[in-house]
């Protein structure tokens, strides 16, 4: 899974469950819970294995998992639980119990070692991948979902705010998150 997978089907499913049973969870931490695993994984496999290849390591563990558990349960804090559905959710998109290896790592051995191939080597695996049609229908779902719902905010924003308010605000969320850069 990419970017619109992990975060797209992760929120629609974090929207079902709000409508379901109420369960509001805050949508940016909940995103970045999303593709946690991978901004963790991806870099380290890179600097301590030299491929990109070897991109599901720690942060695709139970035992990173459970961590995250005891975090929420020991803080009690919204963000957290926010965070640990996201991580749970990109672990369940990316049926890491196929990969037992890692997903119960350490106790059945180190990671499973795999071909070293470069970047440039990495992207084109995964250009390929959009051919598998259940990798392309995920990713296409969660871009859709993702349009849906960010068409939807501005055109309740523009409702609620009217266009030169709207606008605004727009203006001031871009200028806080480059102040966060």
């Amino acid at each position: 899974m990419l970017l619109f997978a992990h975060v797209g089907l992760t929120l629609a499913f974090a929207e079902m469950m709000r409508r379901a049973v109420g369960l509001r969870l805050p949508i940016v931490p909940l995103a970045i819970g999303s593709m946690l695993p991978d901004l963790i994984d991806k870099p380290l496999g890179y600097i301590l294995y030299g491929t990109p290849a070897m991109g599901r390591i720690y942060a695709h563990t139970f035992l990173f998992l459970l961590l995250l558990f005891i975090l929420m349960i020991s803080l009690k804090n919204r963000l957290i639980l926010a965070i640990f559905f996201g991580v749970l959710s990109h672990l369940i998109l990316d049926t890491i119990w196929r990969s037992p290896k890692i997903f119960l790592w350490p106790l059945l051995g180190g990671f499973p070692v795999v071909d070293s191939i470069g970047v440039l080597g990495y992207l084109q695996a995964l250009i390929s991948a959009l051919q598998d049609p259940m990798f392309f229908i995920s990713e296409t779902l969660g871009f859709a979902y993702l349009s849906i719902a960010s068409y939807m905010l501005l055109r309740r924003e523009l409702q609620i705010y009217g266009p030169g308010q709207a606008c605004k605000r727009a203006y001031c969320f871009l200028l806080f998150w480059r102040t966060l850069r």
